[in-house]
C-alpha cells in the first residue's frame, strides 16, 4: 500500500508548532486511555490536523485569534495523571455550591471525587462520540483535544437534571490540560449545566484546550452556563459543536473574563423543525488580553430560530473579536435570525472587531443584525454628570449597565451574583463605585 501524504506535507508546509504537537503526541499516546478515545481515533485526529495544517492569521477564520500565544506553550502533552488530586482539591477555594446541583470536579484534566448520581447516566466517552474527530477547519484546535484527552464528562440525560462541572487548572500545572464534555439529551429531557473553568498555574503559560459536544433530541431543553475565569498564565482554546433536533432548545450564557488569550470556536446545527438557539455572551479584556469568538449557526430545517447577543468591553491594550455567521439553507423556510453585537472601547490602544454575517439561501426568512463599536455615550455621561455624579463614577455605572442585558439573562440568582462579582472584579472602577450590593 502506498502511504498517503498529508495535504500540509504535499504543499511543502512545515509548521514548527504542528510538528512539535505531533512529536508530543507520539511521546504521550501510549499512556492515554482507550476508554476515553481509542488510539485509532486519536491517530485519525492527528492525521486530520496534519492535513488541515496549523491555524494561521492568513485564514479569515483565525484572523483575530492570538495564535502567537501558542508559540510560548512548552508542551502540548498533558501531565501523567496524579494520584493526589483529592489532596489538591481539599486545598482549593471553590465557588459555593448551588442548591439542587450535582457537582463534578476535574483537576488538571482528571476527575477528582464522586460521580454523578444514578439519575444521570455517566457512561464511556467514545460511545457518544463516534464522529468526535470531525471538527471543522475553523475548529481545528479541537483536534488537539481528540488527540490528548485524559478524562471526560459524559452525560446521557433521560429526565431532568442539574449538573455543575468545575475544571480547575492547579498552581502545580506545567503541562497542557484537555477538559472534555459530551452531552446526549433524550427526547423531552432537560439539563441545566454549569461549566466553569478556573485556576491559576504558577508557571506560564499553560494551554487549556476544551472540547464540548451536545446532541439534543426532539423537544430537549439545554440551559448551558459557561464561565471562564482563569488566571493570566493560561492560553484557553474552546471548541463546541451542537446538533438540535425538532423543537429542541439550547440556551447558552457565556462569561469570558480570564486567561491571557482565549478562542471560542462554536458550531451549532439546527437540524430539526422549530429548533432554537439563544447565545448570549460577555467578554471583558484588560492589559494585553485577547478574547476571540467565532460562532457559526446553520439553519437546516424550517421554522428554526437563533438569537445572538454579545457585549464586550476592551480596556487598556486588550483586543476582543466576535464573529457571528448565520447560514440559512434552502430547506429552512420560516427561519428567524437576530444578532445584536456591541463593543465598548475603554483603552487608548484597545480594539474590538465585530463581524455579523448572514448567508441566506431561501426567501422566506426573517433576519436582522446590528453591530456597533465605540466609546461611552457622551449624552448619557453628561446626564449623569448633570445629576451630581462625578465623572469616574458615572463612567463606571455606564459600563456596568452596558453588560446588563447578558447578566440579567442568567436565570439562577446565586450564579448571577457570582458572575456579576467576577465581572466587576475585572472592571476595577465598577467594583470601586459599589455597583454591586
Amino acid at each position: 500500500m502506498v502511504p498517503v501524504m498529508p495535504a500540509a506535507a504535499q504543499a511543502g508546509v512545515h509548521d514548527p508548532l504542528l510538528e512539535r504537537a505531533l512529536r508530543d503526541f507520539d511521546g504521550a499516546a501510549a499512556r492515554l486511555s482507550d476508554a476515553i478515545i481509542p488510539q485509532a481515533a486519536r491517530r485519525r485526529a492527528a492525521e486530520q490536523l496534519t492535513g488541515l495544517g496549523w491555524p494561521s492569521s492568513r485564514d479569515e477564520h483565525w484572523r483575530y485569534a492570538n495564535l502567537r500565544a501558542l508559540e510560548r506553550i512548552a508542551t502540548f502533552a498533558p501531565a501523567p495523571a496524579a494520584a493526589d488530586t483529592a489532596d489538591v482539591a481539599s486545598a482549593l477555594e471553590l465557588p459555593a455550591r448551588l442548591p439542587g446541583f450535582q457537582r463534578l470536579l476535574f483537576i488538571d484534566g482528571v476527575r477528582s471525587g464522586a460521580q454523578v448520581d444514578a439519575a444521570v447516566a455517566d457512561r464511556g466517552a467514545w460511545a457518544l462520540s463516534a464522529e468526535a474527530a470531525g471538527w471543522a477547519p475553523e475548529q481545528r484546535l479541537g483536534l488537539l483535544g481528540e488527540m490528548f484527552a485524559q478524562d471526560a464528562v459524559v452525560l446521557q440525560i433521560t429526565g431532568a437534571a442539574a449538573v455543575e462541572v468545575l475544571f480547575v487548572t492547579s498552581a502545580r500545572s506545567s503541562a497542557a490540560v484537555y477538559p472534555r464534555v459530551q452531552l446526549q439529551l433524550a427526547p423531552g429531557s432537560s439539563l441545566t449545566l454549569i461549566e466553569r473553568h478556573l485556576g491559576e498555574p504558577a508557571a506560564a503559560p499553560v494551554l487549556v484546550c476544551a472540547n464540548v459536544t451536545a446532541e439534543l433530541g426532539r423537544g430537549a431543553q439545554l440551559q448551558h452556563y459557561r464561565l471562564q475565569q482563569y488566571g493570566p498564565h493560561v492560553v484557553f482554546n474552546d471548541s463546541l459543536r451542537a446538533r438540535l433536533q425538532q423543537q429542541a432548545n439550547y440556551r447558552v450564557r457565556q462569561i469570558v473574563i480570564g486567561a491571557d488569550s482565549t478562542r471560542t470556536s462554536a458550531e451549532v446545527r439546527l437540524a430539526g423543525r422549530g429548533a432554537a438557539l439563544s447565545w448570549q455572551a460577555i467578554a471583558i479584556g484588560r492589559a494585553g488580553q485577547v478574547h476571540d469568538t467565532a460562532l457559526k449557526v446553520e439553519h437546516a430545517a424550517p421554522a428554526t430560530h437563533v438569537e445572538e447577543v454579545f457585549r464586550g468591553i476592551a480596556e487598556e491594550r486588550s483586543r476582543l473579536a466576535f464573529s457571528g455567521h448565520v447560514l440559512i439553507q434552502p430547506g429552512a423556510a420560516g427561519a428567524e435570525a437576530r444578532q445584536s453585537l456591541r463593543g465598548l472601547i475603554e483603552g487608548a490602544s484597545a480594539e474590538i472587531d465585530l463581524r455579523p454575517r448572514l448567508q441566506i439561501h431561501t426567501d422566506e426568512v426573517s433576519a436582522q443584525h446590528g453591530a456597533t463599536t465605540g466609546r461611552l455615550d457622551e449624552n448619557l455621561l453628561f446626564y449623569l454628570l448633570s445629576r451630581g455624579i462625578d465623572r469616574r463614577d458615572a463612567r463606571a455605572l455606564l459600563k456596568w449597565a452596558f453588560l446588563g442585558d447578558v447578566l440579567r439573562a442568567i436565570e439562577l440568582p446565586s450564579l448571577r451574583e457570582q458572575a456579576e462579582r467576577g465581572a466587576a472584579g475585572v472592571l476595577q472602577d465598577v467594583l470601586a463605585v459599589g455597583a454591586l450590593p
